[in-house]
């Protein structure tokens, strides 16, 4: 199996995680931020997830798996102990599902890479499943390198992008924009402003 990095909006999804502790605690912060609808399926939770229930964070059905459970499911997560448990949640799983066993990625279609986020910039590392420790090791250094400061460069590349798809730059000009704006010198904010006031005063028609 070859896997292909994607990124996936699960806005308003439905997402069904079967388990009650630590993993599935992780895969529901993940789905949370992400803005899916979340139900848990498990006759315990532990102290993390007990606490978000009794916030009404997520929907608990406090029981063991039935097929049922995840019939209208977009995201199902297996992350249970019991590794025949969590492959016959993925036997069931419909087919338009996104499917994670959290113990054996390789039977679902769904993989969870370590990663880190810093405003718009989105840094995913994986191993296949080989190491998730070493993945994890990768994220963490790679953090450290691409700081706050990178977001907010980031930020500034996306201004930039949305200007220069007026049509007061050929397309021509517009590459050779995105090409110079990854130079050194457009990571300090003085030249940002600068840029972006050159940006303007273009698009008003005020640029000499």
């Amino acid at each position: 199996m070859v896997w292909v990095p994607v990124m996936v909006d699960l806005d308003g999804k439905q997402a069904v995680v079967i388990g009650g502790g630590k993993v599935a605690a992780r895969r529901f912060r993940l789905l949370q931020e992400a803005g899916a609808y979340v139900t848990v399926v498990s006759p315990h939770l532990n102290d993390e997830l007990q606490a978000m229930a009794q916030q009404r964070a997520f929907i608990w059905k406090q029981k063991t798996f039935e097929p049922e459970d995840i019939r209208q499911a977009d995201v199902v997560i297996a992350a249970t102990n019991d590794p025949e448990t969590n492959s016959r949640i993925v036997a069931h799983a419909p087919a338009k599902a996104l499917v994670n066993d959290a113990g054996h990625a390789g039977n679902g279609n769904l993989a969870f890479p370590a990663f880190f986020q810093k405003g718009r910039l989105s840094i995913s590392v994986s191993t296949a499943g080989a190491s998730p420790k070493l993945a994890s090791k990768i994220a963490n250094e790679l953090s450290e390198h691409y700081d706050t400061n990178y977001a907010q460069y980031v930020d500034f590349l996306y201004e930039c992008r949305q200007l220069l798809k007026r049509p007061q730059f050929s397309p021509s000009e517009r590459s050779e924009w995105l090409e110079k704006l990854l130079g050194e010198a457009y990571r300090k904010p003085e030249k940002q402003q600068e840029t972006l006031s050159f940006f303007h005063s273009r698009i008003q028609g005020t640029a000499r």
